[in-house]
């Protein structure tokens, strides 16, 4: 599932910055141009409190700073023709096989940093969206498309932050096929007819294996 792709690479990504404290300098010295004092409280400070990273909106007992994965709406965007994207075959029986049905989804997560600071919030954020945006080959792997970032920071709302918190929110859009064998299409397939054979020209393979139970008959045959 995305989310635990989102999860696993922000878990990743903060146990990396631990071992290679380098990849901060990277971020705001490289990237921002911000003085070696503050890069160098950021690093420490990272070092000494890395966040934890969640899924689902923060809790009164989430311990702080931390980074939360949330699922913010996720629909159908594109179909194929009847939804129809191959067939699996039926081991049990080579004659039988199931529908596959596809249709590529939309899905947009938002990943909350967490902070009693508003530094730490604004270091925190820029952290994690290097970490997602460095992981795009990998996330591409597992089936993601056509993949987007942007970010805001959000004002007060107790209902999703708590109290004394400062929090910053970053959207990560995709786009992914969701697939899945339909079982029950194998209820609704013909695999055996009766009835007059026309064609006298053809062969079995033109019936695409179905047994016909049709023994034809020429006139003069005992």
């Amino acid at each position: 599932m995305i989310q635990r792709y989102l999860f696993e690479l922000l878990t990743l990504g903060v146990a990396e910055f631990q071992k290679r404290p380098v990849l901060i300098e990277d971020i705001f010295s490289q990237q921002y141009g911000l003085d070696a004092t503050e890069v160098a409280a950021a690093k420490a400070y990272f070092l000494e409190n890395p966040p934890d990273v969640i899924n689902g909106y923060a809790r009164r007992d989430t311990k702080f700073p931390a980074l939360a994965v949330v699922l913010a709406g996720e629909g159908e965007s594109k179909d194929f023709l009847g939804y129809g994207a191959g067939q699996v075959m039926d081991e049990s029986d080579p004659l039988n096989h199931a529908d596959i049905k596809s249709a590529v989804w939309q899905y947009t997560y938002h990943i909350f940093s967490y902070a009693d600071h508003p530094d730490v919030c604004l270091w925190y954020y820029e952290m994690a969206k290097t970490m997602i945006w460095s992981s795009m080959r990998w996330l591409e792997a597992k089936g993601l498309m056509i993949m987007s970032m942007s970010g805001m920071e959000l004002a007060p709302d107790p209902k999703y932050i708590p109290e004394h918190l400062f929090v910053r929110q970053l959207v990560f859009q995709c786009q992914r096929e969701f697939q899945f064998v339909d079982r029950l299409s194998l209820s609704q397939k013909v695999f055996q007819v009766a009835g007059i054979h026309v064609d006298k020209s053809g062969s079995p393979s033109d019936v695409g294996g179905v047994k016909t139970l049709v023994t034809t008959y020429t006139e003069g045959d005992d």
